[in-house]
């Protein structure tokens, strides 16, 4: 005869649940999801539509990126209790993972009529609006964020990149101080502040920012870029040089760094360097800043014939307003006249059929005064 269990005592199968419920969401917490997915599934072996059981089990899978697994637990829950707010949360997370906004934007929108004051989720809601360029609707949410919290990172954050996209720069520096003035140190945010002060023509004020940026972090590759272009900018090319070159002791550099690094040790006599990154840009494929400055480097070896080779293979691939001419007869000087027309010829011949290019290339020539050689 079997004996009743005490008054009170939990069943023995569902206290067994509890005890492994308990486990999993303390491993979840501690990041260990593959531990929480079999202690979750071993619970649900005892309780197979228990919510609690499920959402957990959702959460460590889609922590582990198997979001069709995730979305299945979710919608078990959901389909039995369609305002389960863990649910519709973790659900809203798994699309976002996915990047399916739109699908995350109408569970988080139901979540967030029963939690208006969760502001991870007002943040996720705005991140999702944002996504979908629904950049007024974005802003709005930002803003009912701040409401809750008007420090909070991650608002501030994302309200400063949607001003960024949308071309706010002001707002979008405004917004992102707001973050610096309590997490001084976030690399990220001072590089991006940093280059937002460069688009505006600030370079001073750029500068700070990736000094700041190199006392915190000394390699960082988007700040020593951006002080080797301010030293270019103040053409102290020397100083630009040393910047650039610090990121190739650990990276492999850019195209667009490479070219501008080789134009540096052009602009300081330095051919044989020079000469070297632009073949080395070429190697890795088409580059037309690298061809201009090849092109450039034959006229300082007073070499036209090869430096009319690479002006044509420029002109296979670009169009010419004059600007490609230009940027390589200059480099002539008053004292190879003769070379400078003789490079003109040339452009010219290669465009005979193209009369508004002959035009352009002949008002370049008569700035140098070649035209009437």
């Amino acid at each position: 005869m079997d004996m009743e269990s005490p008054r009170g005592a939990t069943p023995a199968p569902h206290g067994k649940v509890i005890e492994l419920s308990k486990e999993g969401h303390r491993l979840l917490k501690e990041k260990r999801f593959r531990e929480a997915c079999a202690l979750f599934e071993e619970a649900l072996t005892l309780e197979p539509h228990n919510p609690y059981i499920l959402t957990g089990f959702g959460d460590a899978l889609r922590s582990l990126k198997n979001f069709p697994a995730a979305e299945r637990c979710y919608r078990e829950v959901l389909d039995n209790d369609p305002n389960n707010l863990f649910a519709l949360r973790g659900l809203g997370d798994t699309y976002r993972g996915q990047r399916q906004a739109d699908k995350a934007l109408e569970l988080w929108e139901r979540y967030i009529r029963f939690r208006p004051r969760d502001i991870f989720v007002m943040t996720r809601i705005a991140d999702a609006h944002k996504t979908i360029g629904d950049h007024r609707r974005a802003e709005e949410c930002y803003r009912q964020a701040l409401g809750i919290d008007r420090e909070d990172r991650y608002a501030l954050m994302g309200l400063a990149d949607l001003y960024q996209k949308m071309g706010e720069d002001e707002q979008a520096i405004r917004h992102y101080e707001k973050v610096l003035a309590k997490s001084p140190r976030m690399i990220n945010i001072l590089t991006i502040v940093g280059n937002l002060h460069w688009h505006r023509g600030e370079q001073e004020k750029a500068r700070e920012y990736y000094e700041k940026t190199l006392a915190i972090e000394s390699y960082n590759s988007y700040a020593l870029y951006g002080m080797g272009n301010y030293y270019r900018w103040r053409r102290e090319f020397e100083r630009a040089i040393e910047f650039w070159e610090r990121i190739l002791e650990r990276d492999r550099g850019t195209v667009n760094m490479l070219t501008r690094l080789a134009d540096a040790y052009r602009n300081t006599g330095d051919i044989e360097k020079a000469e070297k990154l632009y073949l080395e840009n070429l190697a890795r494929g088409y580059d037309k800043f690298s061809l201009l400055g090849m092109a450039k480097l034959y006229v300082m070896r007073g070499d036209t014939e090869k430096a009319l080779e690479r002006y044509r293979e420029l002109m296979a691939k670009e169009e010419e307003d004059g600007w490609f001419f230009a940027e390589i007869i200059g480099k002539y000087g008053d004292e190879r006249r003769l070379e400078a027309l003789r490079f003109y010829h040339g452009a010219r011949d290669l465009h005979r059929e193209k009369p508004e290019v002959c035009r352009r290339l002949a008002e370049q020539a008569e700035k140098l005064q070649l035209a009437m050689e």
